[in-house]
This record gives structure tokens, sequence and C-alpha cells, in this order.
């Protein structure tokens, strides 16, 4: 099964092209224009690498969130368009899954994943696994406050963590976790393990026509957010 995938939900943009689980291909931009700049043009230059036409994708894996609003719109917005017009599923990947998977396949279990989601917040989960078949949530993915979700966390226990808010709230980290903390050194970008997840979703069968595809956002965008305060405004006039 050739499978499309790709991950717009934050700087590190990234889209790959794989047979099964075997990676044919993967393109990485960090730090790069808005998505909808660059999505399309550069699915085009990956297909034209291996000589292939969109119509012989068989299946597609985005990361649905959480993240970047905008880039989880433009994402989305742009996987439902290929798969209405191809009738191929799309298998829908959480990017903490991914990023946790990334350092499971690599380096062990468990791991802790810290996503900057700005305001003081961090998108997180906390997952134990052998494989992309096998990961499980331990702590549930979300908005947290860095050291409450920190506090969840086992005790006694070296524990691997990657994410941007890693970074961001490194100090906190050490203060809590200590030499528990084992922070990964791998890159953020996740289209190839948005593919491998997204192949074992395909594979069973369980991909999703495009009108089922939802976002993962744990937390309302500042639109929303605007919204909601000049409602209440109103109200209290």
């Amino acid at each position: 099964m050739k499978i499309l995938a790709f991950d717009t939900t934050s700087p590190q943009g990234s889209l790959a092209l794989l047979e099964d689980n075997e990676l044919l291909g993967e393109i990485t931009l960090a730090g790069a224009k808005s998505p909808s700049f660059y999505l399309l043009k550069s699915i085009d230059f990956l297909l034209n690498l291996f000589s292939l036409a969109i119509n012989e994708i068989e299946g597609y894996a985005v990361a649905a969130g959480p993240g970047s609003f905008t880039g989880i719109r433009v994402g989305l917005s742009s996987v439902k368009a290929l798969a209405l017009a191809s009738g191929r599923p799309i298998a829908p990947i959480s990017a903490l899954k991914a990023l946790a998977y990334k350092v499971i396949s690599t380096e062990g279990s468990p791991v802790a994943v810290m996503m900057d989601a700005k305001k003081g917040e961090v998108f997180a989960a906390f997952f134990e696994g052998k494989n992309c078949e096998e990961l499980r949530e331990i702590v549930p993915e979300g908005a947290y406050k860095p050291q409450e979700f920190l506090n969840f966390l086992p005790n006694g226990k070296k524990i691997y963590l990657i994410g941007s808010g890693t970074k961001v709230y490194y100090q906190k980290i050490m203060n809590i976790l200590g030499e528990r903390a084992v922070l990964s050194r791998r890159s953020l970008f996740i289209a190839h393990e948005i593919g491998l997840l997204g192949w074992a979703v395909l594979k069973a069968g369980k991909g999703q026509d495009p009108d089922k595809v939802e976002p993962l956002y744990y937390r309302p965008s500042q639109a929303e957010e605007k919204w909601s305060s000049m409602k209440n405004q109103r109200k209290n006039l």
C-alpha cells in the first residue's frame, strides 16, 4: 500500500511517502512559510521523484493535531480534498502519539511528550509501549500546565521526553524529574511516524472517510475565545 503522510501542526512541517511500513522518501521543512504555501507543492515534488500520480496513492495519514490551529486546518482540508477526489481512506493520527513513537521506536519507553502550546501550557501525554500497535496512553492527551502534567508522571522510573515544550520548560522538568529525565535528541519532524502509525490503521481497515475526520484541538482557538468573551460581555450589558 502506497501511503502519503504529512504533518502541518508545527513549524517542523514534513511529508513522507511510504510503501506499507517502508519509507520511500521524506521532505522536512523547519520554520517554513504557512503550510498552505508549501504543502501541495511538496506533495507534487515528492510524487514526481518516484514517477507516481496522485491516484496511485492508496491511503493517507495526517497529523490531526494538536498544534497550530491554522496548520491543523490546512492539513485536514488538504487531505480531505485529496481523499474525496480519489476515494481513498484517511488515518488521522495524533501528533503527540507520533512524537512518542519516534522515541519508543529508537530509544525506549516510557515517553512523556510536551509540545509548547503557548499561554503557559503544553499539549502533552504520557505513553508506554513497544511498537505502534501497542502504544498505550497512560496520562491522556490534553492541554496542561507544565507542572501539573509533570506531577502526573510516575515516580521511580526513567522517563524519556520529547517535544518543543521540553526546551521551554527545561528547568521545571529538571526540578521535578531530576536524573530520571532523559531528553531525546530526535528531531521533531514526524511525517514518517505519522505514516507508520497510519499504515497500522489503514491495514486494519480502520481508515476514515473524509467527512468523519475531526481535528484534535484540546482547547479553543483564539477566535473562539474572543467570540466567547464577546458573548459574555453582551450578556452582562
